[in-house]
């Protein structure tokens, strides 16, 4: 049976630290990078407040809570992208649009498209 190794923080603020990246300026993720926020003020306004994955047959379900912490909303995008149990990506979803309004609170799932997944990565940011 697969393993699924997900050490995702909670909350990117208290965690959190800046990196650089060649593919994307001010880019904040957790310390594990199990999900990453494109934009540094983003990451002050919207959480990943809980994630989840299970096995659905032998393909991955992932599902991310994301909140918005602010009076005012937000459109936004989303991926996920689908590692093996060595680390290698081997499948992704295009960035998905998303307007999440004020307070809000939504969950977003996917199911990945090849039985290789074994684990993955959220990216969020301001749409582009």
């Amino acid at each position: 049976m697969k393993k699924t190794f997900l050490t995702f923080l909670a909350i990117v603020l208290f965690s959190g630290c800046a990196v650089s990246d060649k593919s994307a300026s001010n880019v904040l993720r957790s310390s594990d990078n199990k999900y990453i926020i494109n934009s540094i003020p983003l990451g002050h306004k919207v959480r990943i407040v809980d994630f989840k994955s299970k096995f659905k047959g032998n393909l991955l379900f992932a599902s991310v809570d994301v909140k918005n912490n602010d009076q005012k909303s937000y459109d936004l995008e989303y991926r996920f992208r689908w590692f093996d149990d060595t680390g290698f990506e081997v499948g992704s979803t295009p960035w998905l649009p998303l307007t999440l309004n004020a307070k809000e609170l939504r969950s977003l799932q996917r199911i990945a498209t090849t039985q290789k997944a074994d684990t993955f990565k959220f990216y969020i940011r301001e749409k582009q």
